[in-house]
C-alpha cells in the first residue's frame, strides 16, 4: 500500500450484458491478462480484479458476470455479485457492444440504474460498424438518460482505450493506493492458473460442454530447474461430460492441456508442466483420470 500526497485511486465497475467485451477491455487496460475471454456466454463467474497505474492514479477495475436476462425477473446469484460491485464502485463503465443488431438487453439493463448514480457508456467493437450506424446508437441510448461521457472503443484492436483509461486516472477520488505498485490483479496463483485452463476448455468444447464445470489446483511446486509442476483437477457434473471433455483416446484433453500449458509458460515467464484430471462429481462415480 502506497501513501503520498496527491495519490488517487478507486474502484471502477463495469457492468453490460455477456459478451459485451468487458474482460477484454480489462486485459488491455492493464496490459496483461487477468480475466478469461471466451465466446461462450457467461464465462466470468467471479469478480475479478485488474490493476492498472497512471500517474498518481490507481485505478482498480472490477470485472463483472454479464446480465441474462431472467423469464421471471429475479436476479441469479451472478446478477447480484454485479450489483454489489456496482454499488461499492466510485466510477461505472456500462459497455455495450455496438455490433449487435438488437439493444433489448442492454436498455432493459440500462433502465434498472438509477438515474442519479452517473455512470459513462462505452460503446466496444467499433471496428465493426460503420460510423453513421455508431452515432445512430449513441444518440439511441443518450435518448433514454444522461451519461457522464460517451467512449467509442475498440478492445480488441485498442482503439479508443487510451482517452478511456486517462479520464478514469482524472476521475479517482484522492485516496491511498489500495494495492502495492507491482501488483495487477488481487487474483490468488491458484485461481488465476485455473482460470486459464478454465478458458482454453471452452475454446475447445465450445459447443459441446455446460458452464458447470469448476477447475483447482490440487497442487503446485517449484522445480530445480526453475519449471513449475502444476495439477488440476476438472469437476463435471456427470460421466457424459467426463467423456466428451476426454475425447476419443484423451484428445481433447490432451489438447487443453497443451494450449493451456503454453499460454501459462508465457504469462509465467517459466516452464510450466500441468498435469489435468477429470473428475465426475457424482459420489459413486468413477473417479479415475487421464
Amino acid at each position: 500500500m502506497h501513501f503520498f500526497a496527491g495519490a488517487r485511486c478507486g474502484y471502477v465497475v463495469l457492468i453490460g450484458e455477456t459478451n459485451a467485451g468487458k474482460s477484454t477491455l480489462i486485459n488491455v487496460l492493464v496490459g496483461s491478462k487477468v480475466s478469461i475471454v471466451s465466446r461462450k456466454l457467461q464465462t466470468t463467474l467471479d469478480i475479478t480484479i485488474g490493476i492498472v497505474i497512471i500517474g498518481d492514479s490507481q485505478v482498480v477495475l472490477v470485472d463483472t458476470p454479464g446480465f441474462i436476462s431472467s423469464s421471471n425477473n429475479t436476479l441469479r446469484p451472478l446478477d447480484r455479485l454485479t450489483w454489489e460491485a456496482f454499488r461499492s464502485s466510485d466510477e461505472v463503465l456500462f459497455l455495450v457492444d455496438a455490433s449487435k443488431t438488437k439493444f433489448t438487453k442492454s436498455i432493459a439493463l440500462l433502465k434498472k440504474i438509477d438515474e442519479k448514480r452517473k455512470i459513462s457508456l462505452v460503446l466496444n467493437k467499433i471496428d465493426l460498424i460503420h460510423k453513421p450506424k455508431l452515432l445512430e446508437i449513441a444518440f439511441m441510448f443518450s435518448s433514454l438518460r444522461s451519461f457522464e461521457n460517451i467512449f467509442m472503443i475498440s478492445s480488441l484492436h485498442s482503439n479508443g482505450v487510451s482517452d478511456l483509461i486517462n479520464y478514469l486516472a482524472t476521475a479517482m477520488p484522492y485516496r491511498d493506493w489500495i494495492y502495492d505498485k507491482d501488483e495487477i490483479t488481487d487474483s490468488t496463483f491458484e485461481h488465476y492458473v485455473s482460470e486459464i485452463t478454465r478458458e482454453h476448455i471452452y475454446n475447445y468444447l465450445h459447443q459441446e460442454i455446460p458452464y458447470k464445470c469448476r477447475v483447482e489446483v490440487e497442487s503446485y511446486e517449484n522445480q530445480a530447474d526453475g519449471s513449475i509442476r502444476i495439477v488440476q483437477n476438472i469437476y463435471v457434473q456427470n460421466q457424459t461430460h467426463r467423456k466428451i471433455f476426454l475425447g476419443a483416446n484423451g484428445r481433447k484433453i490432451k489438447a487443453i492441456g497443451t494450449a493451456a500449458r503454453e499460454e501459462l509458460s508465457r504469462l509465467l515467464g517459466r516452464t510450466v508442466h500441468l498435469l489435468l484430471h477429470v473428475y465426475d462429481k457424482r459420489p459413486n462415480a468413477d473417479k479415475k483420470s487421464k
